[in-house]
């Protein structure tokens, strides 16, 4: 298989830590693969144990064979690294587990925590992370702390702005690639808005009087533009680089009239995140939101109260209104679980969701001291609805994540979500008459897709069991011969010079409010 020119300097990087927010077919899942294989093949690390993670334990049994074991199946070489060799085994080895040459390739998905935690890695992969649950970057990393390599390579389609692999990425030192045209010699990176022609259907040179086509097989390079964030190497890679792209193609979807499908070119043909029209709180809706009440100092009644854990506890406490809408009653950061305690008596909260993550025990032992009041919160559902599990030492509630964020836009949306009058400077930290609230509220964004009617609409959550709805809210290029040097495979490195944790998919501020309380007891 021919190597990609804009993969090349990919697969010699040495760097501990690199992710990679690309569009779909353009040769990652291939270097994920060859990286793990090289890693376990040679025992980098002392070990060569690769943990090479999918979004479900389904999605990796069908990537094992379909990519894994044909790569192995094409290899006269790996398959003299496979134990037990073949025909010691019908096939290649089986698919979770498979000990190539010195190491192992543990095959993974993210939905089962327990078997992540028993393997201790050299390399983690986590492929398609935006269809992870939160956490699992910080289990990956938690997986590489024996390890003299400690390698994490993340890579996946984007989907909103900053969060997931975007939120990544914007940490990094942020690299694109560049084409030298052969007929003006400009270098540019290739964007859909200057680069394809769509008349002919090519991807040309961007400067106007030149349009000539670009030879994609040429050799160009990668350009980093945040040098300061060396922590990370991110790499960004759309569909325009690959010479086997059908620009035809993406020119038709690039046509389309609805949110989902021009979500779909822009995350999986040019690896961008999108947000359709409609698709932010605006100052304009929070504002709508504001009543002429201020939030009192605690309540009698029941209220629920959601938090989000971080270096201090963001918290938001609401109640109930009959005409099914909500009064926000305390919006606000705490510095302990033991200041949560008092909040809890002050205003006779009856439902708590606590977010897991990233301190579990504390958030446990809250959960514990608040048995029939509280429940942890995990992002971790990729099913519709969300699921509530009151039957172990505490209470567990696996939140969709993309759901809870369409059920809280459709409560401001509907200003069924009330503010206090003074909701512009909640969170403190005002800026041109803005509070840090405002500031995140703004900054979240939601998935608008088509109805019946080819309107853009949010869609609305699945009804639960017995309850009416209600409208709130790839592959291995290897030959025979065994490589002198891993220039296809990556090469050595150290471990990531800090703890990284990921960005969440939501602000802090806005966590509170994110968090469903749908419940019935």
């Amino acid at each position: 298989m021919r190597l990609v020119p804009a993969l090349q300097e990919l697969y010699e990087d040495r760097h501990p830590f690199i992710v990679i927010q690309k569009a779909a077919q353009v040769g990652i899942s291939e270097y994920l693969i060859n990286t793990a294989l090289w890693v376990a093949d040679t025992g980098q690390g002392g070990r060569g144990n690769a943990l090479y993670v999918m979004p479900t334990q389904g999605h990796v049994d069908d990537f094992s064979q379909a990519r894994f074991d044909k790569a192995i199946a094409e290899s006269l070489y790996l398959q003299s690294r496979l134990f037990p060799p073949p025909p010691g085994r019908q096939g290649p080895a089986r698919q979770r587990l498979k000990k190539v040459g010195l190491g192992y390739i543990y095959l993974r998905g993210a939905d089962s925590r327990r078997q992540l935690t028993s393997v201790d890695a050299d390399i983690v992969l986590l492929d398609e992370f935006d269809l992870m649950g939160e956490g699992v970057l910080e289990l990956a990393q938690r997986r590489l702390a024996s390890s003299s390599l400690g390698w994490l390579r993340v890579a996946s389609t984007p989907r909103l702005p900053e969060a997931g692999i975007n939120a990544l990425f914007l940490q990094s030192d942020q690299r694109y690639y560049f084409l030298k045209c052969p007929a003006c010699g400009l270098a540019q990176r290739l964007e859909w808005e200057h680069n394809v022609d769509q008349k002919r259907a090519l991807v040309v040179c961007r400067r106007p009087r030149c349009s000539k086509p670009l030879n994609l097989w040429a050799p160009g390079h990668w350009e980093i533009t945040c040098p300061g964030n060396s922590d990370i190497h991110g790499y960004h890679l759309n569909r325009l680089y690959s010479p086997m792209a059908n620009i035809a193609q993406m020119i038709y979807e690039s046509q389309a009239t609805t949110p989902g499908a021009l979500q779909e070119f822009h995350n999986s043909g040019l690896g961008e995140s999108f947000v359709p029209p409609g698709g932010r709180l605006t100052l304009d809706v929070l504002d709508r939101c504001r009543r002429d009440y201020v939030m009192p100092d605690g309540w009698e009644k029941n209220t629920y109260m959601g938090v989000d854990v971080g270096t201090k506890l963001q918290v938001v406490i609401r109640q109930r209104l009959d005409d099914d809408g909500t009064r926000a009653l305390f919006i606000g950061e705490v510095d302990s679980f033991e200041e949560l305690d008092g909040l809890m008596t002050r205003y006779h909260v009856s439902r708590c969701a606590v977010d897991a993550l990233p301190e579990q025990r504390l958030a446990r032992e809250f959960a514990k001291r608040w048995r029939y009041e509280s429940w942890v919160a995990l992002y971790d559902r990729h099913e519709g609805g969300h699921q509530w599990d009151s039957h172990g030492e505490v209470s567990t509630v696996h939140i969709n994540r993309i759901e809870a964020l369409e059920e809280m836009f459709d409560r401001f949306h509907r200003g069924l979500a009330q503010l206090p009058r003074d909701a512009r400077r909640l969170g403190g930290r005002v800026r041109d008459g803005v509070g840090e609230y405002y500031g995140q509220m703004t900054a979240l964004t939601r998935d608008l897709r088509q109805n019946s009617a080819g309107n853009w609409v949010a869609p609305l959550p699945r009804p639960r069991q017995g309850r009416p709805l209600r409208p709130q809210r790839s592959v291995l290029p290897t030959g025979v011969q065994r490589p002198s040097q891993p220039a296809h495979y990556g090469a050595l490195g150290s471990r990531p010079s800090r703890y990284i944790r990921p960005s969440q998919p939501h602000p802090p501020c806005a966590a509170g409010e994110l968090l469903p309380m749908e419940h019935e007891s």
